[in-house]
C-alpha cells in the first residue's frame, strides 16, 4: 500500500519585488538604488537582492520582511535628487 500524499502547500517567497519608475532613460544606476536603500532608508545590504535596470523601470528584489518599509520610504524620499513612483509587485 502507498502512503497517503500530503497536500502541497505553496512556498512563501523570501523576496519581494519593488518597481521604481525611471530607469536608464532617467540615468538611474544600480548603485543609486542601493545607496538610497542602504543610506537613506537604513536597510542592510543583505536585505537587497538583484537590481535590474530597464529603459523605463528599475526592478529591485528586497526581503519580504522589509518590503513595505522600503516601498513607503522610497515613495517619500528621493533617488538621485528626484522623487519617483515606487510600487510593490505581488
Amino acid at each position: 500500500m502507498r502512503p497517503a500524499r500530503q497536500p502541497l502547500l505553496p512556498l512563501a517567497a523570501e523576496m519581494a519585488t519593488l518597481c521604481i519608475d525611471g530607469g536608464k532613460k532617467a540615468k538611474m544606476r544600480p548603485g543609486d538604488i542601493l545607496g538610497a536603500l542602504t543610506g537613506d532608508i537604513g536597510l542592510d545590504g543583505a536585505d537587497i537582492g538583484k537590481i535590474n535596470v530597464h529603459p523605463m523601470h528599475v526592478y529591485v528584489a528586497v526581503r519580504q520582511a522589509v518590503a513595505q518599509k522600503a516601498c513607503k520610504q522610497l515613495q517619500n524620499g528621493k533617488i538621485k535628487g528626484k522623487s519617483c513612483r515606487v510600487r510593490l509587485l505581488k
